[in-house]
């Protein structure tokens, strides 16, 4: 929360955020890029056989 506050207020928290909020949010962007991966990776064979 505080990243998207960070983001889009002018003036939030003085420009600085603490480090673990930047390492959760790249521990999130990672995360959720491999599960994506994953995800479609297995279900490649089955695009477009509707």
């Amino acid at each position: 929360m505080d990243l998207v506050r960070f983001a889009m207020i002018d003036d939030y928290g003085s420009s600085y955020l603490p480090p673990h909020v930047w390492a959760f949010a790249l521990g999130w962007a990672l995360l959720s890029g491999a599960v994506g991966f994953i995800y479609f990776w297995k279900a490649e064979e089955t695009y477009g056989r509707g």
